[in-house]
C-alpha cells in the first residue's frame, strides 16, 4: 500500500520525483510528459484527480491539457476558481469549494463527481505571463483537506509542467527539458544549503572547460556540463541543522554530512537515461580522492571516475571562492596554492595541469556568473543590518520596507509584525522615509498585537510632511485609531509618540552607532537615512528617483562603504518609473556611472515581486563594473 504523501521523508519524495522523472526522460510526446507530471502531482499531495489547464489567449479561454476523469473541456478564461487565479495571478487552497461564490458546479453534476478540496496554482513563461494552472482536487488523508506542505509539493510539479509546456511552444527537444529538471534538481540541493543556483553554474561550465581540454568528445564534455549540477543533490536529504552549521562539525555529524554523496547516487542510480546515469556518477565520486583518502568508497586514481575527478577539481575551486555560512570566500592566491599543494593527492595531477592552462576560460566563467544573491547570515559581525522587508509591494512571502538596525530602531514599517513577532515590544523609535502605505502599514500591527506588553511609546520619526500625513490620513481615528492619544496600559506613556527628522542631523541610536537623514526624491516629501556603528557606514536611499544626493553624501562621508538602492521596475516601464519617481536598472546603473567612489558594496531592494526574474536579469545585463547583490527578506547586509 502506497505511503500518504505526508509521511514521506526527503529522500522519499526525491525518490518519488526521480520514478516519475524517470519515466519523463523515455517520452518524446509533451502530451504524455504532462500526463506523468499531473500522476506527480496527484502523488505528491495525495490528491485525487489533477487537471492541467491552458490559457488560449486567442479565443480568451482555458482549456484542460490534462483532466483526470473529465473530458477535455473550454471555458471562459475569467470562469471559477481556476479563471480567477489565473487572471490574479494569487495561488488557491479552499477546504470546501461549494462554500465558494467562485465555484461553477455544473461539471459535478454532469458527472456525478462530487469535489470539495481543491488546490490550484498558476503557471508562467519565462516573461512572467500566465500560461496556464496546475489544479488538484479532492485531498485522500483523513482530513479531506491539503495544507501549506501539499501547496509546496504541487509546486515542485507545477514548476516542470510550466517548463513543459514553455518548451512545447518553443518546439524544443525533449533533452533541453530534462536538462533543465537535472539542473532545477541540482539546485534545490545547493539552496537548501544556502548556496546560489550560479553556483552550479559555474561547476557545470568549469567541468565542461576541463573535459574538452582533457580530451573528451563534444558531445561528452556537454553531458558532463548537464549531470554535474547534481553532485551534490544527496544534501537534500541531511537536516538543516547540519547543513548550516555555521562552526566544524563533530565527528558523528561530519559522518552524517559525508553521506550525501551515497545518498545522491541511491537517488538516482537506476535510471537508464544517459544524462541521469552521469549525474550518479558525479553525485557518487566527487569527493573521491586521488590517493584514495577520500569517500564513499576510498577510490584512488583512475579506479574514480573521469567525471567524479573533474567535478571536484570545479567544486572545490568553486566553494573555496564563495562566501558560505561557514566561512568567509578565500583569495585567488590561496585557492591556487591549495589546488598545487593537492596536485596528486586531492586531485588527478593532469587534470590540475590543465586547470592552469585553462585558467583564463575558468575566470571569464567566475565573471560571467558571478553570485547577486545574498543568502548568508554571518553571525559573528556586529557591523549588520536586518532586512525585515525587502519588496515593492507586499504579497504572500514578500515584505515591504522595513531595516533592523538595532533591536529598538528600524528604517520604515513595511514588514516588522511577521518577522519580529513578540520582539516588536522592543521598537522604539521607526525612521520613516516617506509616507506611503507599503513602507508604514505594519506602524498599525504592532501596536494593535502588543499594546498590552509595550512600556515604551512608538516613536514615528520623519519629515514634517511624513508625520502629517500619517497622523491625518492613517493614524486618525477613521483608518486606524489615533493612539498618540491612547495611554498604554503598563506605563503613562501614549502608545505613539511623533517626532520631525532634523536632516543632516546625527542622532546616536546606541552604543558606537548614529543616524542621519538626507533627502530623496519621490512624488512625496521622502528622505534617505545614513546609518553609522562604529567604523563603518551603510546609506539606504528607500524610494527615489534621482541619486544626486546620494551621491553627495557618498562623496563627502568616507566612512559610507555600503549603499542600498531601490530598483522597482523593468527597462521597459521606464516611463511609468519616471512618473511614479522609481528606478530601472538602465536608470540606476547610468546614474552610477558618474559617482567617485565605485568600490562601493551595491545591495538592491525594492523590487516589484510580479517583474523580479526579469529585473534581476536586466540588473545583471546593465550592471557593468558593479557588482550589485539583490536583498530578499531575512538577508543581512555586513558591513
Amino acid at each position: 500500500m502506497a505511503k500518504h504523501a505526508r509521511s514521506l521523508s526527503a529522500s522519499e519524495i526525491l525518490e518519488l520525483v526521480f520514478i516519475h522523472l524517470a519515466e519523463v526522460s523515455s517520452l518524446k510526446d509533451y502530451d504524455d510528459i504532462l500526463e506523468v507530471l499531473a500522476k506527480m502531482g496527484k502523488a505528491l499531495t495525495s490528491a485525487d484527480r489533477c487537471t492541467i489547464w491552458i490559457v488560449n489567449e486567442k479565443k480568451n479561454t482555458l482549456w484542460t491539457k490534462v483532466a483526470h476523469g473529465i473530458e477535455r473541456i473550454e471555458i471562459p478564461s475569467d470562469c471559477g476558481i481556476v479563471g480567477d487565479s489565473v487572471h490574479s495571478g494569487e495561488r488557491e487552497l479552499i477546504d470546501d469549494v461549494y462554500l465558494d461564490d467562485r465555484f461553477h458546479c455544473e461539471i459535478d453534476k454532469q458527472t456525478g463527481y462530487k469535489t470539495k478540496s481543491m488546490m490550484v496554482i498558476p503557471m508562467y513563461d519565462y516573461e512572467e505571463n500566465i500560461i496556464g494552472a496546475f489544479q488538484v482536487i479532492n485531498h485522500r488523508g483523513a482530513s479531506e483537506h491539503f495544507d501549506a506542505r501539499d501547496m509546496e509539493r504541487l509546486t515542485l510539479a507545477s514548476t516542470y509542467a510550466a517548463e513543459t509546456l514553455i518548451s512545447a511552444q518553443l518546439a524544443q527537444e525533449i533533452e533541453e527539458t530534462q536538462k533543465e529538471v537535472v539542473f532545477t534538481m541540482g539546485s534545490i540541493g545547493e539552496s537548501r544549503s544556502k548556496e546560489t543556483g550560479n553556483h552550479v553554474k559555474r561547476v557545470a561550465e568549469y567541468s565542461k572547460i576541463l573535459a574538452l581540454a582533457y580530451g573528451l568528445d563534444a558531445e561528452e564534455a556537454e553531458l558532463l556540463k548537464q549531470a554535474s549540477p547534481m553532485h551534490d543533490i544527496g544534501k537534500i536529504a541531511i537536516a538543516d541543522s547540519i547543513l548550516n552549521k555555521p562552526g566544524r562539525f563533530d565527528e558523528n555529524e561530519r559522518h552524517i554530512m559525508n553521506t550525501h554523496a551515497e545518498l545522491g547516487y541511491n537517488m538516482i542510480k537506476n535510471s537508464e537515461r544517459p544524462l541521469l546515469k552521469a549525474a550518479a556518477i558525479v553525485a557518487y565520486e566527487h569527493h573521491e580522492k586521488w590517493d584514495g583518502s577520500g569517500y564513499p568508497n576510498g577510490l584512488s586514481g583512475e579506479k574514480i571516475h573521469i567525471y567524479g575527478r573533474i567535478t571536484a577539481i570545479a567544486d572545490v575551486f568553486d566553494a573555496l571562492g564563495s562566501d558560505r555560512v561557514y566561512k568567509k570566500a578565500w583569495s585567488d592566491e590561496r585557492i591556487f596554492t591549495l589546488l598545487k599543494e593537492e596536485r596528486g593527492k586531492h586531485f588527478d595531477p593532469a587534470l590540475i595541469d590543465l586547470f592552469f592552462e585553462n585558467l583564463e576560460k575558468i575566470e571569464e566563467v567566475r565573471a560571467t556568473f558571478k553570485d547577486i544573491y545574498l543568502d548568508k547570515v554571518d553571525e559573528e559581525r556586529t557591523q549588520q543590518i536586518k532586512i525585515l522587508g525587502a519588496y515593492g509591494t507586499k504579497s504572500k512571502g514578500y515584505g515591504t520596507s522595513a531595516f533592523l538596525l538595532n533591536h529598538k530602531n528600524v528604517i520604515d514599517a513595511g514588514n516588522l509584525l511577521e518577522p519580529l513577532n513578540i520582539e516588536s515590544i522592543d521598537i522604539e523609535n521607526i525612521w520613516m522615509t516617506h509616507s506611503h502605505l507599503d513602507h508604514i502599514i505594519d506602524i498599525a500591527y504592532i501596536i494593535d498585537n502588543y499594546f498590552n506588553l509595550r512600556k515604551k511609546s512608538l516613536n514615528i520619526i520623519g519629515l514634517p510632511e511624513t508625520i502629517k500625513a500619517i497622523k491625518e490620513n492613517f493614524l486618525n481615528n477613521t483608518i486606524w485609531p489615533d493612539f498618540s492619544k491612547i495611554k498604554l496600559l503598563l506605563s503613562d506613556e501614549m502608545a505613539v509618540a511623533y517626532t520631525e527628522v532634523e536632516v543632516g542631523k546625527e542622532y546616536k541610536i546606541g552604543n558606537g552607532e548614529s543616524i542621519r537623514a538626507f533627502l530623496t526624491d519621490h512624488t512625496v516629501a521622502s528622505c534617505g537615512y545614513v546609518y553609522t556603528k562604529d567604523s563603518g557606514s551603510v546609506l539606504i536611499t528607500a524610494d527615489t528617483y534621482s541619486l544626486d544626493t546620494l551621491k553627495e553624501e557618498v562623496n563627502k562621508d568616507t566612512k559610507i562603504k555600503t549603499i542600498v538602492v531601490e530598483c522597482s521596475f523593468p527597462n521597459d516601464l521606464e516611463e511609468l518609473a519616471r512618473e511614479s519617481k522609481h528606478l530601472t536598472p538602465k536608470i540606476l546603473f547610468k546614474q552610477l556611472e558618474s559617482l567617485l567612489n565605485s568600490n562601493l558594496s551595491l545591495y538592491i531592494n525594492h523590487i516589484k515581486p510580479s517583474f523580479f526574474k526579469r529585473i534581476v536579469d536586466e540588473i545583471e545585463e546593465n550592471r557593468g563594473k558593479w557588482s550589485a547583490k539583490i536583498l530578499k527578506d531575512g538577508n543581512f547586509i555586513n558591513f
